[in-house]
């Protein structure tokens, strides 16, 4: 059958429309997505949103902020404690969690209520060298965790040493540098090393019962020097050498 000029006009007219119709779906699409994305960034926990923008991590299954999963940032609050704890991943992260905030993540999705100077603000830290030994041994020996390693590299890293030189070509916020997480002005910095002790005196002085705690998740078994060479030590001494002169810390100890 043949079309009449009439209707073939009317037909590439309808075409038009309809095409002009998806333009503007899309175009609608676009602009709300992007009013979305201005909305929940204005919307964000003050600390969620800077470990968004300072604390980055290339690990694709990773929940951490950079993946915008809005499941915890590294900042937890106590109102009931006056209590603001800098969460530094592989520093006993998961004891304190779990003895002070009741391991809820919801603490760490909150905005400050009262003045800053009001809360006592304290953290853990942990000697470089050996943090990254845990980090080494978290990664290749947990299914999860192996998981997240297999996503980010398909090169064999379960080598310590290749491991170390795989870390410091990728961010991950297991092993970002410490001085990340913290602000230049905290009332107690305690050391994994001494963590009973430091733990046992952050309790007492925020009015906690003192308790020894046993540290978890270290699956750490040889002394962590037993896996260095001297050229290695001065590779990761290079790595975190922020860390190490901000905490004061040295190989072997």
């Amino acid at each position: 059958m043949y079309l009449t000029r009439l209707e073939s006009k009317i037909l590439v007219s309808l075409h038009y429309i309809n095409f002009g119709v998806k333009e503007m779906k899309q175009s609608v699409k676009t602009v709300l997505s992007t009013l979305k994305k201005q909305y929940d960034k204005l919307n964000k926990p003050y600390y969620y949103k800077y470990a968004q923008d300072n604390i980055q991590c290339d690990c694709p299954l990773c929940r951490c902020p950079s993946r915008n999963t809005m499941r915890y940032s590294f900042v937890y609050i106590c109102e009931k404690r006056n209590l603001i704890y800098y969460d530094v991943p592989k520093c006993a992260s998961s004891t304190i969690r779990k003895v002070l905030f009741n391991n809820s993540h919801q603490l760490s999705l909150q905005n400050p209520q009262k003045d800053l100077q009001k809360y006592f603000k304290f953290s853990f830290v942990r000697n470089p060298w050996n943090r990254i030994v845990s980090n080494w041994k978290m990664f290749t020996t947990q299914s999860f965790r192996i998981e997240q390693l297999k996503s980010m590299t398909s090169q064999d890293v379960s080598k310590f040493e290749d491991f170390v030189y795989f870390a410091a070509s990728m961010k991950n916020h297991h092993w970002q540098p410490q001085i990340l997480y913290l602000p230049d002005q905290l009332d107690f910095v305690g050391k994994l090393e001494s963590f009973n002790e430091d733990f046992s005196n952050l309790c007492n002085t925020i009015g906690e019962k003192p308790y020894e705690v046993k540290k978890t998740n270290s699956i750490t078994k040889l002394p962590y020097w037993e896996y260095y060479t001297p050229s290695l030590v001065e590779f990761v001494s290079e790595m975190y050498a922020e860390d190490i002169k901000k905490f004061g810390y040295k190989f072997g100890e």
